[in-house]
């Protein structure tokens, strides 16, 4: 069976993508491919695995109803992103226009996979009679090893992943990392951060810190996103400080209590960091909290068998 990812908004390696979904289909005997474009791909492929209405529109015009298409929906489309470049009186058009679209894609798709509960639902309620699965962001543990510190050292390691912006909270990270210098005056506190770095490089650099922060802001799109990078930091076997979102109350509720603050509460996440560095055994508590989870359930290889399933059920 040949299977084309036709991807418009994702690398050819993509975490989600090139390290897992490809590496399951293709040891259980399937022919991958991975393009940007449809056009001059002259074999038809059994399945087409879009990741946005443009990829799906590009798929139908070159093989019409001959391949099956699954829309593995793992953004929302329109996002802000999509309107960030576009004046405030287009805006509400473009938005219109943006939501047709998605909704064109989701008639034209033969199946869905769902990363995530909230992006689900507008697809799940207007198209019930489509299979679907749910496929959230879990690693692989194959990729991310563990050495659960029960004792910290003098230097505390906080991290950041990801974009050095407002938006996404990098500036309250800074002031968390200041507040626990403050309060933790006889160590030494530091903010290590990355952007974009290969995938393997990420997954060995997580298991070298201490704590993992991301205080995004929790406006209505993303309280209602799922954290890619959660379920890493989980099998890092570390505790987490993110921001108190919708989105990771429904899909880690085992978390919830100990792990989310309200984004703008710098004084409350620096207290959590210094109350844990203070006490190794609950640091260690943690640690091996989420370690456990990432093993019994938020991982990869709980759930590969029932997307081999899924892919074989709807080839034509």
């Amino acid at each position: 069976m040949r299977i084309l990812f036709l991807q418009t908004s994702h690398f050819e390696l993509d975490d989600r993508i090139a390290f897992h979904q490809r590496i399951s289909l293709e040891k259980a005997g399937y022919s991958c491919a991975f393009a940007s474009s449809a056009d001059g791909i002259t074999t038809i492929p059994d399945i087409v695995i879009c990741d946005t209405p443009v990829a799906i529109w590009r798929t139908r015009k070159v093989f019409g109803s001959k391949a099956s298409i699954v829309y593995d929906i793992t953004e929302w489309y329109p996002s802000k992103k999509n309107l960030r470049n576009t004046s405030i009186l287009l805006r509400p058009i473009k938005w219109c226009v943006l939501v047709l679209a998605n909704l064109w894609a989701g008639w034209a798709s033969n199946a869905f996979i769902f990363g995530e509960y909230y992006k689900s639902k507008p697809f799940r309620l207007l198209f019930p009679q489509k299979k679907h699965l749910f496929l959230p962001y879990y690693p692989s543990l194959n990729y991310i090893d563990a050495h659960i510190p029960h004792v910290l050292t003098d230097e505390i390691r906080l991290f950041y992943a990801g974009p050095q912006t407002a938006e996404k909270g990098y500036e309250r990270v800074q002031l968390v990392a200041q507040a626990c210098q403050t309060l933790m005056p006889n160590k030494k506190v530091s903010l290590h951060t990355i952007k974009d770095v290969p995938f393997k490089t990420f997954c060995e650099e997580i298991t070298q810190q201490d704590f993992f922060l991301d205080l995004r802001d929790s406006d209505i799109e993303n309280t209602h996103c799922l954290p890619i990078k959660l379920f890493y930091y989980m099998a890092a076997g570390r505790p987490i400080i993110y921001s108190d979102l919708k989105a990771i109350r429904h899909g880690v509720p085992e978390i919830v209590n100990d792990s989310l603050v309200r984004p703008n509460d710098i004084e409350r996440a620096a207290q959590m960091i210094c109350e844990l560095a203070m006490q190794p055994e609950n640091y260690a508590r943690i640690c091996v909290r989420n370690r456990h989870l990432a093993e019994v359930k938020y991982n990869w290889e709980s759930q590969h068998e029932n997307f081999l399933r899924f892919i074989k059920q709807i080839a034509k």
